[in-house]
């Protein structure tokens, strides 16, 4: 597997990653234009741009890429102690954003077009779901009102569930299977004490407590949100921040309390 191969294989198991690829080269240089090497959140590489100077900057814009979580593609142009210089383009490959909405509630059916238009593919989970107007949104369906559903769609290891079904007892139900099958992060829309019985439900059912700290509910950033728009725009906000930092602290909540 060449090294293209394997940067887009870890992006569809959910990991992030730079790619670092030799476009133009000038005079003499290690490698040749076409060259790449993998830098991974772990510190690993693979293969190579030309070590030395040129790998040094290559390898510090990445963990520079990495490591504040965004940022555009870069060129970076680099002068070798031979008198080349090479041309190294640097670009970080995430996973799609994934976001399934369980409820098309009043919440539910503010936040999907929200969080689409922020870069999420969403897919809304409900029976009773318009599904036109989901469709002229950009936005998918799964016709259904069981946690069961969540066993049947395909999700990336960094997808994000928001419950919003209307009802303590079927929040409960669709939270504990989202953190049983591993989502990243599950948000309850609703208040601490509805918080308190879903992590009771979630250690009953004998879920660790790094699963069991994937809960968010309330959902959403502090902003003091009253209607169903403000408290969108509080979730989706909350979203862009776990994805851009990965710091739940920075999200300290909640809209809906």
């Amino acid at each position: 597997m060449d090294i293209l191969q394997k940067a887009l294989s870890a992006v569809e198991s959910g990991e992030t990653v730079v790619l670092a690829t030799v476009i133009s080269v000038t005079g003499s240089a290690p490698r040749p234009p076409g060259a790449r090497m993998l830098v991974r959140a772990d510190g690993q590489l693979e293969g190579s741009v030309g070590g030395g100077e040129i790998e040094q900057a290559a390898i510090a814009q990445a963990r520079e890429m990495l490591e504040r979580g965004g940022g555009a593609a870069q060129l970076t142009e680099v002068r070798t102690d031979c008198g080349g210089k090479v041309g190294v383009f640097i670009e970080r490959l995430a996973p799609l954003r994934r976001l399934f909405i369980v409820g098309a509630g009043h919440v539910g059916k503010a936040v999907a077009p929200m969080a689409a238009s922020a870069g999420f593919a969403v897919t809304v989970i409900d029976r009773l779901a318009d599904a036109q107007w989901l469709a002229e949104q950009g936005i998918a369906l799964e016709k259904s009102d069981e946690p069961a559903a969540l066993e049947a769609v395909e999700h990336p290891g960094s997808a994000q569930v928001l419950i919003a079904t209307g009802t303590h007892e079927a929040d409960r139900g669709w939270a504990v299977a989202a953190l049983q099958l591993g989502f990243a992060g599950v948000g309850v829309v609703g208040s601490s004490r509805k918080a308190k019985t879903i992590v009771k439900a979630a250690q009953s059912a004998g879920l660790p407590a790094e699963r069991v700290a994937a809960i968010r509910c309330p959902v959403g950033l502090a902003i003091g949100a009253v209607t169903p728009v403000e408290i969108a725009m509080a979730i989706v906000a909350e979203l862009i921040c776990l994805q851009r930092t990965g710091d739940r602290k920075a999200t300290e909540r909640s809209a809906t309390s």
